[in-house]
């Protein structure tokens, strides 16, 4: 299997790549082995299993409830060791900064390098966001791209990505020399910008310093416009950054989406998929309209050079494959 990266760099275009979602606790795996059997036939580059920080909910304890650190979505290596040993495809487990113990996260990877994982991708997870410029710097609370053992867990993204680079320079905790991994890095950009950012440009600022501290690919929050993306390669471009951009696309294949997607993803929906949705006069129009606009959305982000498409299937492959088989060719 071709490592992420050697996918990306390719001369070859039209190449996809898809994200799925671990089941909820004591959930069907066998849902979403069968949303990535149907896009097979598209051969994707490679498939992300995303993971989600724990949240604050009651668990009986058998003492009476009492509220815990609860992992509504747990399996993001069960799930991701499942997808690739069936389907025999890259596959990228998500690793989530937010709330985890440093020690705990080397341990997950040091396992996920003894299973044969190279390729990871680290977001913060939800945490308060830090203007730029309080991070610690090298020679502070960081040292040789290694955290320095007074923290526990990490603040920030770029600090996750700085422990694997240390990882993969064979620097281990406690200050020890081992054996080098080999993992290579993506983390998320965004083409609106995150939404605690105070503007774009220092959200392109954030994203270098994880590119500098060892990431080697970005996939962006979810795009609707290719302008959008064109924009954002450009202005990373101005900043010295060459790596793959991957742009995330979501099919909107509902006007009811119209509402939750921006108030769940922080994200503004073009007027043009808005009419589109809201003028379709039954379901099946609706889904039409968001596929026809998904269609022409992915052929516009391949001419702006995008090197691979990543859909966000949300534990369903229906709506990716209607996109793809639109784009390239029912398989």
């Amino acid at each position: 299997m071709e490592r992420v990266l050697e996918c990306l760099t390719e001369a070859s275009g039209g190449r996809v790549s898809i994200e799925v979602v671990p089941p909820a606790r004591g959930g069907d795996l066998e849902k979403i082995k069968a949303a990535v059997s149907l896009l097979m036939p598209h051969r994707p580059a490679f498939v992300s299993v995303t993971d989600h920080p724990a949240g604050r909910a009651w668990a009986d304890s058998g003492q009476g409830p009492s509220r815990v650190a609860l992992r509504t979505k747990p399996g993001t290596l069960g799930t991701a060791v499942a997808i690739r040993d069936e389907f025999h495809v890259q596959t990228v487990p998500h690793l989530v900064a937010s709330g985890v113990d440093r020690l705990a996260m080397e341990d997950l990877l040091i396992d996920l390098h003894y299973a044969g994982f190279r390729d990871l991708f680290v977001v913060r997870g939800d945490q308060r966001y830090a203007p730029l410029g309080l991070r610690a710097k090298p020679g502070e609370d960081q040292a040789d791209g290694q955290l320095s053992s007074k923290l526990d867990g990490y603040i920030h993204a770029v600090d996750l990505v700085a422990h694997v680079s240390a990882l993969n320079a064979g620097r281990y905790t406690p200050p020890s020399e081992g054996r080098p991994t080999d993992f290579t890095v993506g983390v998320a950009g965004y083409a609106q910008k995150h939404f605690e950012a105070p503007n774009l440009e220092t959200d392109m600022l954030h994203l270098k310093e994880k590119i500098d501290a060892g990431a080697s690919f970005v996939i962006t929050q979810m795009v609707f416009e290719a302008r959008q993306y064109a924009e954002l390669v450009r202005g990373l471009d101005a900043l010295g950054i060459k790596v793959p951009i991957v742009p995330g696309i979501k099919p909107v294949l509902r006007a009811s989406s119209l509402a939750s997607i921006p108030r769940t993803f922080f994200v503004d929906l073009p007027q043009g998929l808005i009419m589109a949705l809201s003028e379709a006069r039954s379901p099946t129009e609706e889904r039409t309209a968001g596929i026809e606009w998904a269609v022409r959305l992915a052929r516009d982000l391949l001419d702006a050079g995008a090197p691979c498409l990543h859909f966000f299937t949300m534990g369903s492959g229906a709506a990716t494959k209607a996109v793809l088989d639109g784009l390239f060719g029912p398989k």
